[in-house]
């Protein structure tokens, strides 16, 4: 969700790529760094305070979601509290977008926005020189009482994302990253960054920007090639938006995999318009097992308002999705209830493009306006200065976007949309070849019927 999280079912578990590329920035000016997942770990709060201690940093930096933006503001306190003298700092989509609620409701120093590489290694450069490392651009900081926000740091573009040092594999479990549709240990890897699709509710454009950037197929290649070489990881997810913007890009990326044979699966995100045959019949040969494509709502209005037509009309999405699944590529496609004009007659047009298109996996979720998107500030204008219970932005829990609906007729339209779509007869057989994957998607189903009953 563009950094802003989303709560997922147990099977699966990424790599957090921002503070694995902000130690690798400070490990590669010389700072000694150490990253502590407590995801991953299963490490407690009290648990990370210890190993805080026992690194005795001079910065922390804690990453920040969504759901979990309170609990990780009061780690925060506790650090800050234990240890007044160090810098304490959050990043991350969420806490980035709504810098003044991060800082108004807590003791840390700072806030970085956008984009974290060059902002943090500014802030310790800073720090080692004896200056004032709350003075650099991409900072939101605690000054006495007041929150002052200083400028914005530029996006990196062009050569200067093939600059970044690649992410610090090295210091976390990589054996304890997984994803239900692959095999053993995963990585992620970003490849590009940006969408100029620009949704109206997408994540990803207000934490990378509309503009598209793209690393050059060469980069990409050099960091796969490490993940398989010095890590012994064979499955990498791209953590793209929009993955194939770049076609060519994309076609010189296969042609370097398949020419060194790595052995390597990977799947991707992008949008449906992207692909063709031609491509995705590359893309397999080089080792692509899936995409996920985002097609949310199967009514026009909706689609083009919401969505910008991010696909060209149903039937051409129907031929790309049959075209992936002839050449041996999975897909997966992302679906959108709780629009706020959407009516349940306009949820069953997009419960029907999903049956029509049928992808091998399908993910509904509840329109969720993820702070300073554009549906965002649409939905805060018609709320006055009541702001959202982050703490229900899971993907799945209606938050008071729809207008025509109830919270409670979204939650029972999501459920209704998983039974139409996995208990069709043919489903059933291929959903019981795979019984792993349906255990999983019963604990999902059986989780938004708890959602059912918190919304009646």
């Amino acid at each position: 969700m563009g950094g802003f999280g989303m709560v997922v079912g147990e099977g699966l578990c990424y790599p957090p790529l921002d503070l694995m590329y902000v130690a690798a920035s400070l490990g590669q000016a010389g700072h000694k760094v150490t990253l502590i997942d407590a995801e991953a770990d299963g490490t407690s709060p009290d648990e990370v305070l210890e190993r805080v201690a026992a690194f005795a940093p001079e910065v922390v930096g804690l990453a920040t979601s969504s759901a979990t933006i309170r609990l990780d503001l009061e780690l925060g306190d506790r650090i800050k509290r234990a240890r007044p003298e160090t810098l304490v700092f959050v990043t991350g989509s969420q806490g980035s977008k709504i810098p003044d609620m991060a800082m108004g409701s807590s003791a840390i120093d700072a806030v970085v926005r956008g984009e974290p590489e060059l902002t943090v290694a500014a802030m310790l450069e800073q720090l080692v020189l004896g200056q004032d490392p709350l003075a650099v651009d991409g900072l939101s900081v605690r000054r006495g009482d007041e929150v002052l926000h200083n400028p914005n740091r530029p996006l990196l573009k062009g050569d200067a994302l093939d600059a970044l040092p690649f992410p610090s594999r090295d210091l976390l479990p990589n054996e304890r990253y997984c994803i239900p549709t692959m095999e053993g240990p995963i990585q992620a890897v970003q490849s590009s960054r940006g969408c100029p699709i620009n949704c109206t509710y997408c994540g990803y454009v207000v934490a990378q920007g509309v503009l598209w950037r793209g690393r050059s197929a060469a980069n990409v290649f050099a960091e796969l090639r490490e993940i398989v070489e010095q890590h012994g990881v064979t499955n990498v997810v791209f953590r793209d938006p929009l993955f194939a913007h770049d076609q060519q890009r994309v076609l010189e990326l296969c042609d370097l995999l398949s020419a060194a044979d790595l052995g390597l699966k990977w799947q991707c995100e992008t949008a449906i318009k992207t692909l063709n045959d031609d491509m995705l019949r590359r893309m397999a040969a080089a080792g692509c097992m899936s995409v996920s494509f985002g097609v949310e709502s199967g009514n026009a209005e909706l689609q083009k308002k919401y969505s910008r037509g991010k696909i060209k009309d149903h039937d051409h999405a129907k031929v790309v999705v049959d075209a992936c699944r002839r050449h041996g590529i999975g897909t997966r496609g992302f679906f959108m209830i709780g629009f706020p004009e959407e009516t349940p007659e306009m949820a069953a047009e997009t419960i029907a493009l999903a049956v029509y298109l049928d992808p091998d996996t399908v993910q509904f979720t509840a329109v969720t306006p993820y702070p300073d998107t554009q549906l965002y500030k649409q939905s805060m204008a018609s709320r006055g200065d009541e702001e959202f219970d982050f703490s229900q932005f899971t993907g799945t829990t209606p938050v008071g976007v729809a207008q025509v609906m109830s919270g409670a007729q979204v939650s029972r339209l999501l459920r209704r949309a998983y039974r139409r779509f996995y208990l069709r007869p043919s489903r059933v057989w291929r959903e019981l070849k795979r019984p792993q994957l349906l255990l999983q998607r019963l604990r999902r189903y059986m989780g938004l019927m708890h959602t059912v009953d918190e919304a009646v």
